[in-house]
Order: C-alpha cells, then sequence, then structure tokens
C-alpha cells in the first residue's frame, strides 16, 4: 500500500460515512414526474445558461415533458 493503514487520519479519510451530512429536512428531494391536471399560466424569470442546461437534463432524466413542469413540481414540494 502507499500508505502506512496504522495512520489514523488516512483510514478515517477513506472510510464511507455512516450517518448523513445533512438533517433530512434540509435534503432536497426531486421529484419523479407525475401527471396532475391544474391550468396553468406563463411566467418570464431569468436563468443563467449553465443552469438552465442542468435543469433541462435533470428535467428529463426524472421524466419530466419540460423544464417548467420539474420547476413547478419541485416548488410545489418545499
Amino acid at each position: 500500500m502507499a500508505f502506512e493503514p496504522r495512520n489514523k487520519n488516512i483510514t478515517e479519510a477513506l472510510r464511507t460515512p455512516t450517518e448523513s451530512v445533512v438533517n433530512k429536512e434540509e435534503a432536497l428531494i426531486i421529484p419523479s414526474f407525475k401527471d396532475t391536471t391544474e391550468k396553468t399560466q406563463n411566467y418570464t424569470f431569468s436563468l443563467q445558461p449553465s443552469v438552465r442546461k442542468k435543469l433541462t437534463a435533470v428535467s428529463k432524466e426524472q421524466g419530466f415533458p419540460s423544464a417548467s413542469s420539474f420547476l413547478n413540481s419541485l416548488i410545489k414540494g418545499l
């Protein structure tokens, strides 16, 4: 091995944490798509282009038909 296994600092750093550092109340829960019918209205707001790309990618991964429906579901769950 490249390090002394008896070195406690390295051994502890390589251990996987058993408890989550983030409280359950503070954890972000990403919703999956559920078809709910409610009339929507258009609103305009600005995002950085890199944030928009991430938003689009995450919404597709979660099965949402659009980024706006993903945002709606995410904010609704807060």
